[in-house]
């Protein structure tokens, strides 16, 4: 069975296309995610909205590195990925503006009932 970090990759090779990222004419972002001393690389490829994946472990803009478990999380929506790196859990290098697109890939942050319901009556 894949975990959610191979879907999320899987899903966006599959999708091969996704009009919020036309505004890249071309860039690359390689995902280093390491678990028990092995890190596995993951290269997304970006061209004015075609997406392509691959398993390399050179190149890209912009590199992303974390640790299978919060990869894990922010690819199943349980974490939001510029929160993990604000916390130092995910560290990322390059382009920043690739970085601002990127973040369009991942599910939105979570929200908590806590939140849902203090935000709720005022106005």
């Amino acid at each position: 069975m894949a975990d959610a970090t191979q879907e999320f990759f899987h899903g966006l090779a599959r999708r091969g296309h996704d009009r919020r990222l036309r505004a890249i004419d071309e860039g690359s972002v390689r995902f280093d995610i390491s678990r028990d001393g092995r890190t596995e690389h993951w290269l997304v490829a970006i061209d004015r909205g075609d997406i392509r994946v691959t398993e390399e472990a050179t190149g890209g803009d912009a590199v992303v590195e974390a640790d299978r478990a919060v990869f894990d999380r922010i690819a199943s929506g349980e974490a939001y990925f510029l929160t993990t790196v604000l916390r130092g859990e995910a560290a990322v290098a390059g382009s920043p503006r690739l970085f601002a697109t990127l973040r369009k890939l991942f599910p939105p942050p979570p929200t908590s009932e806590g939140t849902r319901r203090r935000g709720r009556g005022r106005g």
